[in-house]
């Protein structure tokens, strides 16, 4: 898909990858809802928008509430007539599943694939009713591979995957739908202030990846899954030693 004129909303944008994906988009010519339950990041992302000569509006957005989902949606097509692109990026790490209360882990799930679910079926919807358009969901290379010390991140990051692969047949319909599955990348979530425990577990994961990404990394890699017509149920692997690579495709037996 050509971006340039097209109009975009994006999870999570008021903040690392979110906001990376948004720029990128931004600075391809396309129009950007910056949908983010934080207000501020994501007025600032608006703002950064408008500073690159891109164009932008900020949305309210906890994407564990369908209605403001649906809304988001919605204010696409209000301000800018469209909607042709679907980043169901926000996302949450998880805590100690043995030591955190019970409805921690749940949130988790809530946010990193509920959402994600519940956002691409709305989109799916719409984009039926419109003429077709193109998804993409951030995953991890925690769902393609376990993470001892975050069993629910990768469950849940897991259930990303393989619930975009099974949505390869909707490309029939002018939808596609693809993943991206990054490696440690440089954002918020992944940074604990003051707590030197998680730093240093940080630079342990860092040594063991080969490195960290950048958010820009990640956007790039988001981009080609938009402009390549070819890509659909696409599992695209971002990493510091291999760059931008697809995971293997699962055929059924």
């Amino acid at each position: 898909m050509e971006i340039n004129g097209k109009a975009a909303v994006v999870t999570g944008a008021g903040s690392g990858i979110g906001r990376a994906i948004a720029l990128a988009i931004g600075l391809k010519g396309g129009r950007v809802v910056v949908a983010d339950i934080n207000e501020a990041g994501g007025r600032e992302t608006v703002d950064l928008l408008g500073a690159r000569g891109a164009v932008g509006v900020f949305r309210p957005c906890d994407v564990t509430c369908t209605e403001d989902l649906a809304a988001a949606f919605a204010c696409s097509i209000e301000h800018f007539g469209r909607l042709d692109i679907v980043c169901n990026n926000a996302g949450v790490n998880g805590g100690d599943l043995f030591g955190d209360e019970a409805g921690d882990w749940r949130r988790v799930i809530d946010i990193n694939l509920t959402a994600v679910i519940d956002g691409t079926r709305i989109a799916v919807r719409e984009m039926r009713r419109l003429s077709g358009g193109v998804i993409v969901n951030t995953a991890s290379m925690g769902g393609l591979l376990p993470i001892p010390g975050g069993p629910v991140y990768a469950a849940s990051k897991a259930g990303v995957v393989n619930f975009t692969r099974s949505l390869a047949g909707l490309a029939s319909e002018g939808i596609r739908v693809n993943a991206v599955c990054p490696t440690y990348t440089d954002t918020p979530l992944v940074h604990r202030e003051g707590d030197a425990e998680a730093e240093a577990r940080l630079e342990g994961l860092k040594q063991m990846v080969g490195g960290i990404l950048r958010p820009g990394d990640v956007a790039a890699g988001v981009i080609e899954l938009i402009e390549d017509e070819t890509k659909s149920g696409a599992i695209m692997r971002v990493t510091v030693n291999r760059g931008i690579d697809y995971a293997r495709e699962v055929r059924p037996y």
